[in-house]
Formats: structure tokens, C-alpha cells, sequence
């Protein structure tokens, strides 16, 4: 297949929207010709911006007092739309965690047990609870709600109406959008991949040290190859038909996390000493400081020059100079979510495109998590199970802990080891878990040709 064509992919899978503000819904289809419909105006109206000069098309809505949309559907939501059975299968037999939904995979492959036990999770998340997974995007709240309105009139019967009246909102936290932090306090949305054939490797930044990887687009995109050169959705024996239905997709996690900011506080201030300061300790479980800048093994307090203004200023390492970890250890969030040129792991680096924005409420604060890739199973579910909940990398390594920062410490955490030159190397105990899932959703979110042929009702021949 030739590089992906940016006027088929929803850019919310490629692009994503720098709005302030998010609203998700969870929607049950109750009248599937009307959810047909509903696709079919969203379409003819321009809601779903596609990824080719998306700034001005989005500008373009928002000065219409309307929002951006994008559009996923569960396995259970394909099924009530009519899908046919052949297209079914092939979800059941190459994407089988979409098929089966995050739900029975949960404590076993997300590593959700105790208070993040599926059980616990809210009535939204529950087994096919949900068909239809609508984001809209806006600057301002007033915008978003008169979006959301106007969508539910358009949908008329073809939703539950328990979808509307509970969505899920998100709002950056402060509105420069060069320094925004999730509620444990850390920069939030420093980096994303960057995608072969629809992005450039510095995007402009021609200066930098490092040049990012450009990722092959079947990392996110299905009807490609991966970093490996294998392409799950050849499908070379079926129809064309049937290969275009899949082809430009992604699918996607939405997750929502609910982050404990009091216990994470007094996790760090438990473990400072005079030999190593708050500050520090906060930035050795990130792998970043305060700043974002990356913690290198020369640095023992914050970098005192000037910080880059750009992510990718930020982005602008690898770990091929940090062999030991004494900077970035080896157990901390980045360099176990994205080990980038780390000479410890394996080729397979298994990338995910992030688009989370923090949540508020009067009793509870979190993330909502959303990941697009091109498998679930191999990409989302491994950095979790494996890569999140697991020993981490480095050799020698005597950690035990899971991801300090999203792990699942309900056993009670495990030990945190710092390398360092001077040794004894310090080590970090009595982690609690400072992250609660509520929910995960799967979906697939197909190309626009795909969600058009979903609108006008696809052949059963």
C-alpha cells in the first residue's frame, strides 16, 4: 500500500486537537438506521476533520460555533450498526482485544485488580454498555455545550439518552498550552510519534541534537507494515471491498485514571533525604524534571540554564548516552513507556499515540487516557502488562517496583533503585497505589470512506 492519504484518517487519530477543552461520550445505539444517519450528517457537515489542512478545518468549524468530532465504535457497536458477518470475523481473528473488549482482558492484560478491578469500574465501561465512542473539541465550555446539543438533536432517537446526559469531560489545567501539567504536577504532552509519510522527523526543527524516529505507519494505521515489516491487515485474500473497510483505521483506548495527588505527595516527601532532595525524587520516578528536561547522569539537582521552549526541545534525547541509568533509572515512567534508543531493550519498541487531557470533579481529579495504535494486544495492552506492571528493563537491575507512576501497587510496590556512581545506590519502598482505573473502552475508529460506508448501510453480499 502506497503512504497513507491524509484526507482518509480522522485527525484525531494523526493530529489530535490543541483545544482547551474535551468532552467524551459513551453512546448505546438504540435505533440503528438513525445512528446511521447520525454518521451521515456528521459527515456531510464536516464535524469529522480529516488530517489534510486540519488546523484551518477546525478553525473553520469553531468559528461556525462548531466542534471537531471524531468517531469510534466498539465491537458490540459494529454488531448494532449491521455489520456483516465476514467483517466481524476478521476483528475476531486479528484484532481479538477489540473483539472481546478491555473488560474480560482487564486484570490479566491491564493489570486492573483490587480498586481498579472491572467490577469497581463505572456503569459506562461496562461490557457493551457502550456502541459509540464521539469526542468534540473546543476552546471554550459554552462552545462544547452548545455542540453537544446540537448533536443530540441531530441524533434524534438513535442513542440511549443516559449517553448524553452523562459524558466525560476534560479541561487542560491553565491555558498556556506550552506548559501544561496533569495533576501530579508533571508537564503534560511533551511527546507523540511522529508518523512516516504524514509527518516530518523534526517538524521544523532542522537543529536538533537528535532527530526523531519516524514511525512506519502500520505502528497506528491498519494496511501497513510495522517497525517489523508485518502487516496484520494484508488480507491480501479478500475482496478489495473488504480491505478498504479496514485500511486508514486505528484503534483506540480510552481510559480514565483517577490520580491520588494526596498519597503520591506524601510518597515523595516520605522518601527525601538531604542526599536527595523532593525535587528529585519526583523527577527519578518521571525520569523528567520539573521543566520536562530529560534527567541525564551528570545531573544530580535541576538544570539551571535555559529550558527549550519546544516539545521538541524536550524530545531532544535518547537513552544510548544513559547506558547505566544513573540519570533516567531504569524504572521510571518515560524510560519504560518509550525506551526510545535504550541499548537494553528489544528492537520491537511498541509505540502509542497519546491524547489525554486531566479531569476534574468535586471529588475526584485524573487523567483521561486516550491511545490509538494499529493492536491493541501487541502495543496498549503489552506496555501495561509487560512493560508497566512488570520488572523493568536494565541489567544489572535490582528494582522490583512497577511503573511508580501508573503501576498497580495494591501489593504493595516493590523496591525503586536509583543507580548511582557513588553508591549505595538509593532505593524507594512503600509505594500505594496513586492510580485508580475507571474504566477502558475499546474502539476502532475507522477512515472516513469507512465511516461513509458505514453511514449508508454496508452490502451483506
Amino acid at each position: 500500500m502506497t503512504a497513507p492519504n491524509p484526507a482518509h484518517l480522522q485527525n484525531l487519530v494523526v493530529n489530535g486537537f490543541d483545544t482547551h477543552y474535551t468532552r467524551y461520550f459513551l453512546l448505546h445505539i438504540a435505533q440503528d438506521g438513525a445512528a446511521r444517519q447520525f454518521v451521515r450528517k456528521l459527515l456531510d457537515g464536516g464535524w469529522v476533520v480529516n488530517a489534510e489542512n486540519s488546523r484551518n478545518q477546525a478553525l473553520t468549524l469553531l468559528q461556525h460555533q462548531r466542534c471537531p468530532v471524531g468517531i469510534g465504535f466498539t465491537f458490540a457497536g459494529l454488531q448494532a450498526m449491521g455489520l456483516p458477518t465476514r467483517y466481524l470475523r476478521l476483528f475476531q481473528s486479528r484484532a481479538i482485544a477489540f473483539a472481546e473488549g478491555a473488560a474480560p482482558r482487564a486484570s490479566h492484560r491491564l493489570a486492573d485488580t483490587g480498586p481498579s478491578a472491572v467490577a469497581q469500574w463505572e456503569p459506562a465501561f461496562q461490557p457493551s454498555a457502550a456502541h459509540l465512542f464521539l469526542t468534540l473539541h473546543a476552546d471554550e465550555p459554552a462552545v462544547l455545550d452548545q455542540c453537544s446539543a446540537a448533536l443530540q438533536a441531530m441524533a434524534g432517537q438513535a442513542f440511549a439518552p443516559e449517553g448524553w446526559a452523562q459524558p466525560f469531560d476534560g479541561a487542560h489545567l491553565g491555558h498556556n498550552k506550552k506548559s501544561r501539567r496533569e495533576h501530579f504536577g508533571f508537564l503534560d504532552g511533551i511527546t507523540n510519534p511522529l508518523i512516516d509519510g504524514l509527518h516530518h522527523h523534526t517538524r521544523g526543527h532542522a537543529d536538533l541534537k537528535v532527530t526523531q524516529k519516524l514511525q512506519p505507519p502500520g505502528e497506528f494505521l491498519l494496511g501497513y507494515g510495522n517497525s517489523d515489516g508485518y502487516n496484520r491487515w494484508l488480507i491480501a485474500s479478500e475482496s478489495a471491498e473488504v480491505r478498504q473497510f479496514f485500511a486508514n483505521g486505528s484503534f483506540s483506548a480510552f481510559r480514565k485514571m483517577a490520580q491520588d495527588t494526596v498519597a503520591f505527595d506524601a510518597f515523595v516527601h516520605s522518601q527525601a533525604s538531604s542526599a536527595l532532595p523532593a525535587e528529585t525524587v519526583r523527577a527519578k520516578l518521571l525520569g523528567r524534571w520539573h521543566d520536562g528536561q530529560v534527567i541525564t547522569p551528570e545531573q544530580s539537582t535541576p538544570p539551571t540554564g535555559p529550558t527549550p521552549r519546544t516539545r521538541a526541545g524536550l524530545n531532544d534525547f535518547d537513552f544510548s548516552a544513559d547506558p547505566q541509568g544513573l540519570g533516567c533509572p531504569f524504572g521510571a515512567h518515560i524510560r519504560r513507556m518509550n525506551p526510545r534508543a535504550d541499548p537494553v531493550v528489544p528492537v520491537r519498541k511498541r509505540p502509542l499515540i497519546r491524547r489525554g487531557i486531566p479531569y476534574t470533579t468535586p471529588n475526584e481529579r485524573g487523567l483521561l487516557g486516550l491511545f490509538f495504535c494499529a493492536s491493541l494486544e501487541d502495543q496498549f495492552e503489552h506496555l501495561l502488562a509487560e512493560w508497566g506492571n512488570k520488572n523493568p528493563f536494565g541489567v544489572p537491575n535490582p528494582s522490583t517496583a512497577k511503573d511508580p507512576i501508573v503501576g498497580n501497587h495494591e501489593d504493595g510496590g516493590g523496591v525503586f533503585d536509583i543507580p548511582s556512581v557513588t553508591g549505595p545506590n538509593p532505593q524507594l519502598r512503600g509505594f500505594t497505589p496513586f492510580v485508580t482505573t475507571k474504566g477502558t473502552l475499546y474502539s476502532f475508529f475507522p477512515s472516513l470512506p469507512t465511516l461513509g460506508i458505514l453511514a449508508d448501510e454496508i452490502s451483506t453480499k
